[in-house]
């Protein structure tokens, strides 16, 4: 299970910055958006931590339907990816 984790911090990395930079948002109003300090959201961007489940609760709540399924599907793809090359078991 632990490396799921590290797996979805990695995937959770970069989506948040995908999102942030195509919605055009500094990392002052990504840490707004997700009710966090600035730090604590750097530090998320960064992979250096894992999202808190209110934290992810208001990510998937600023999200549209598609952007929603979007989520899913590319952490499921991600996961696959992952398990095809051997990196968790």
């Amino acid at each position: 299970m632990c490396q799921y984790k590290s797996l979805l911090r990695m995937f959770l990395r970069d989506t948040l910055y995908s999102y942030r930079k195509d919605h055009g948002l500094s990392q002052e109003q990504m840490a707004e958006l997700l009710h966090i300090s600035p730090r604590s959201y750097i530090d998320q961007e960064h992979g250096r931590y894992s999202f808190s489940a209110p934290t992810m609760m208001f990510f998937i709540l600023a999200l549209s339907d598609e952007e929603k399924l979007a989520l899913i599907h590319g952490f499921k793809e991600y996961m696959e990816k992952a398990e095809e090359r051997g990196d968790v078991m």
